[in-house]
């Protein structure tokens, strides 16, 4: 039995080591392989005259895409995460966006606006892939344990609540008390 257990568990560690060091970083290179070619694919466009290599809109779009092949590449969530939160904070590059999207609108050039699309949409799945554990596993263990506090508040007798209110109050009026009386005899 105790050689069963110990077989199980070093099989499980190795299915996680594999897992961690193989599977999700080939995984992960296989979009960001997708946002290689995206950006080679606007670089044609702008090569062959399509779009203005000097525009905002196609500076903007070739940055984000060379920022997220860039942070992808350490396969570290936190750094992936950092820079969608960098994205999502800076207001001078959400004008931009914003601005992108509205030529994008504009645009009668559907290849450009496919890759524009197909670019966020590898973006928002590395990200999707990035925060699965923390969807799945952990938040679902926040909301339990946040429910079972709320539900622990909710049972502790308001009797007690009010003593330990009433405590507090009578230390904040000591405390207001002593800090008016020590500062009578300061000269300013």
């Amino acid at each position: 039995m105790l050689l069963n257990i110990l077989i199980l568990t070093i099989s499980a560690w190795i299915i996680l080591v594999v897992n961690y060091k193989f599977i999700q970083p080939a995984l992960k290179n296989r979009q960001r392989f997708k946002l290689y070619k995206l950006r080679d694919e606007l670089s044609i466009l702008a090569m062959k005259g399509i779009l203005d290599e000097h525009s905002e809109s196609y500076l903007t779009l070739i940055g984000i895409q060379n920022s997220a092949i860039s942070v992808s590449s350490s396969f570290k969530v936190t750094d992936y995460l950092r820079f969608l939160l960098h994205l999502q904070r800076d207001k001078s590059l959400k004008k931009k966006l914003l601005s992108t999207m509205d030529n994008l609108s504009k645009s009668d050039n559907a290849e450009y606006c496919r890759i524009a699309k197909d670019s966020f949409d590898v973006m928002h799945t590395l990200m999707y892939r990035d925060t699965r554990i923390l969807r799945y596993a952990l938040f679902p263990v926040l909301v339990l344990l946040s429910s079972l506090l709320v539900l622990v508040r909710c049972t502790v007798p308001k009797e007690q609540i009010n003593r330990k209110k009433h405590i507090i109050k009578e230390i904040d009026d000591n405390l207001d008390g002593f800090s008016n009386e020590f500062g009578k005899g300061c000269v300013a």
